[in-house]
């Protein structure tokens, strides 16, 4: 289950997301959640 949650970006990484999700044509929490899965993934993590 999704859990809501909030948090403060810059502006300059608030516009990435942005950009991120129209490009990729998903919600801003898919593109958070894709990074930090991405991320794990590099630093060996499951």
């Amino acid at each position: 289950m999704k859990q809501p949650t909030s948090f403060r970006l810059s502006e300059d990484a608030l516009k990435l997301l942005k950009l991120l999700a129209d490009t990729k044509g998903v919600s801003q929490a898919s593109i958070i959640e894709m990074a930090i899965r991405e991320m794990a993934k590099k630093e060996g993590l499951k």
